[in-house]
């Protein structure tokens, strides 16, 4: 009865994924219904006695780092710190375009190393768009560039996706543990991406190489008239924001060094900007993806639910075999499965739900590679195809906008070859990682 109450309920989770990757349904109201009817099941099962129990499968610490970051980064973008930053470092440049097509790129996952990489990419790509209107030329290598590097840099800090956060805070790993982990990998993996972009798209940079010089004429002129200022509504606000932003920055580089959560620094910053920006609390406050949060805490209560079931421990015999083989190899088969379900579903759910499995591989190798294995993979796929991400559907929404519109099937061949190779790689820095 257990197994088969397991079965029906993982049915249904997977029933409400489905259903929310189509978009044909609001994924906050779908996801209340599965917790609803998921919650009687387990009851009439006898897997629950009280209701109340629900409750110890809250994520408290995830939401509070995502209510925390959200009104940072809504305060970075209302203050024009941003957008002042890249453009003065844009009037650098002397109208190469490949040398804007690294500044522009990089400056993803520059930024995506202080604030989320959805931001970063959000930010970047809009001024990325607004320069190829005026400059003429086709931004689609670039964009797609940009978005790759932006799922790149989702595994370099605490504080880069929504996915490095709950890590974090599951093994309490600090600033300085990501970067020794991920900046190695990330640092190839961006550096082999440019000449195979170069590769795909060589016809759009070699017509771009031809008019340069009138490209550079037109950047020039266009980064010149531009006022960098004119994004800033309150210079007051702006001085505000960069002291405020500085000081988490340090705070989450220095302080999860030395014992204090991510949860912590990032709600504590949160209420720093409430404090200093009074006048802006509502829109801060209407800011914060209240669905989002309400859709995790569902997600929460039905992969608790699954979990108190005897099926994930069926899975558990197949997982030891692997890890008798291999450790490498059990680490690599269980993120190749989870980096194919996460590339067409959300990533934090299944991570809940296969959270046992996890914990298994955990307790039989080491937990540092599992978890990074884990998070390499579920930003590594979210390049794949367009609508694996947020991010994804965001540049094809822009881009249509922007009346540049890219198609689903423009990205695929450039997606599916690229997170191939990153994909590899990543299989072998697993083993380089056990060597070490």
């Amino acid at each position: 009865m257990d197994v088969l109450t397991g079965y029906v309920l993982t049915g249904i989770f997977f029933i409400i994924l489905v259903i929310i990757a189509s978009e044909k349904i609001d994924k906050v109201s779908i996801t209340l219904v599965g917790v609803v009817i998921t919650i009687l099941i387990a009851i009439y099962a006898d897997l629950i006695q009280e209701i109340h129990i629900v409750y110890q499968w809250f994520d408290i610490e995830l939401i509070m780092t995502i209510i925390g970051v959200t009104i940072i980064m809504e305060m970075l973008k209302s203050s024009g710190l941003l957008e002042v930053f890249i453009l003065y470092i844009l009037r650098s440049i002397r109208g190469s375009f490949y040398v804007l097509t690294m500044i522009l790129s990089l400056s993803v996952v520059i930024l995506s190393m202080m604030i989320t990489n959805v931001l970063a990419l959000i930010i970047v790509s809009s001024i990325t768009i607004l320069i190829a209107t005026i400059a003429e030329f086709d931004p689609k290598p670039i964009l797609f560039l940009e978005l790759v590097y932006s799922n790149l840099a989702g595994m370099l800090t605490p504080i880069a996706s929504y996915t490095a956060a709950y890590v974090s805070l599951e093994q309490n790993w600090s600033y300085l543990d990501f970067l020794v982990l991920s900046l190695p990998f990330v640092g190839i993996m961006v550096l082999i991406t440019i000449p195979i972009t170069y590769i795909m798209f060589k016809d759009s940079f070699l017509a771009m190489k031809e008019k340069e010089m009138t490209f550079g004429v037109e950047l020039q002129r266009l980064l010149h008239t531009i006022d960098p200022w004119s994004f800033v509504d309150s210079r007051k606000d702006f001085y505000k924001a960069s002291i405020i932003f500085i000081f988490v920055t340090i705070f989450l580089a220095i302080g999860t060094s030395v014992g204090f959560r991510v949860d912590i620094i990032c709600i504590g910053g949160g209420v720093f900007v409430l404090i200093f920006f009074s006048d802006h609390v509502d829109s801060f406050i209407r800011a914060i993806d209240w669905p989002m949060l309400f859709f995790l805490t569902g997600i929460f209560i039905m992969s608790g639910l699954i979990q108190k079931t005897e099926l994930p421990r069926l899975l558990e015999e197949p997982t030891l075999r692997l890890i008798q083989i291999s450790p490498e190899i059990g680490i690599v088969t269980f993120s190749g499965i989870l980096g194919a379900l996460t590339s067409i579903i959300e990533n934090i759910p299944l991570i809940f739900l296969l959270r046992p499995l996890i914990d298994l591989l955990s307790t039989n190798t080491d937990p540092r590679i599992v978890w990074w294995a884990i998070l390499a993979v579920v930003n590594i796929t979210d390049s794949v195809i367009l609508i694996s991400s947020v991010k994804g559907i965001y540049i094809m929404e822009m881009s249509h906008r922007e009346g540049v519109p890219i198609t689903f099937m423009e990205y695929i061949r450039y997606g599916v070859t690229i997170t191939g190779i990153h994909l590899g790689a990543m299989a072998l820095y697993i083993f380089v990682l056990f060597l070490l």
